[in-house]
């Protein structure tokens, strides 16, 4: 209450809540598939065959994120046919 017997309204909390992605010690970037858009062409695998390979399903997966230079990297997500590819870094998406 204010001095004048009135309710004062409290200011309302802002929550910010800021999701970091894990990114790799060398390269500095976080790589993910949708494996739901994978069709496992393997043009990523081709391209930096360190850094991606086709699993049991034929669907590509990340073995090492630093397997190769981020040029290639985004490359070979570049390459994807069907964009299943997403490549973050400390900047913020780098691929699309």
């Amino acid at each position: 209450m204010d001095h004048q017997g009135a309710v004062r309204a409290r200011p309302a909390l802002t929550v910010s809540i800021a999701f970091a992605a894990v990114l790799s010690p060398q390269n500095q970037i976080e790589i993910t598939v949708d494996r739901a858009l994978c069709i496992g062409s393997g043009d990523c695998v081709d391209t930096a065959p360190d850094v991606f390979q086709l699993d049991a399903e034929d669907k590509a997966v990340v073995v090492d994120p630093d397997g190769a230079p981020v040029d290639d990297v985004l490359t070979a997500a570049s390459n994807c046919p069907v964009s299943a590819i997403f490549v973050v870094g400390e900047g913020g998406d780098l691929y699309p």
